[in-house]
């Protein structure tokens, strides 16, 4: 498909769509010029609109209650929750380690608690234990309101960074 016949399915599309798919739409333009323009460093990052804090083995995520992210009951999809925990984990991980070294997850396990609804999701992660081959880790997601929405654990698996 060439840049012609994608501009055409667009315009179609937008001519169908309805005022809060439009809003919709628009927040996934806005994820793919902040993913373009490096404002994010992946997709997911950009998709969810996440603003990260750091602190002493600590990282937060925080991440706007959109309806992108909603499930049918308009509460925020489960894996996405997962997802939310799984990227404030691993970027704490990736903190704590030397520039040559990464981490991946080898095992997650989440506890979903109440249900995700308020204007936004915050998820606090931090470092339980740090080895040689894997670091353990724990996340809880609060919605706007306090409430715990999810308790999470994971174990990363240390790697050699490709150059």
């Amino acid at each position: 498909m060439n840049k012609e016949q994608m501009k055409q399915q667009t315009f179609e599309l937008i001519d169908q769509l309805s005022p809060n798919e439009t809003d919709d739409f628009l927040l996934l333009l806005e994820a793919m010029k902040r993913k373009n323009q490096k404002i994010s460093s992946t997709y997911i990052g950009a998709l969810l609109q996440a603003e990260g804090q750091d602190g002493d083995d600590e990282f937060s995520v925080t991440i706007p209650n959109t309806a992108l992210i909603q499930n049918s009951l308009d509460i925020v999809h489960g894996g996405i929750t997962a997802t939310l925990a799984d990227s404030a984990m691993g970027t704490l991980a990736h903190k704590l380690l030397p520039a040559h070294l990464a981490a991946v997850t080898s095992e997650l396990k989440i506890n979903y608690t109440a249900p995700g609804i308020g204007s936004f999701l915050t998820c606090k992660a931090k470092l339980i234990h740090k080895g040689t081959k894997t670091l353990l880790m724990e996340s809880s997601i609060y919605r706007e309101d306090g409430k715990l929405i999810a308790y999470s654990t994971a174990t990363f698996f240390i790697i050699e960074r490709k150059k």
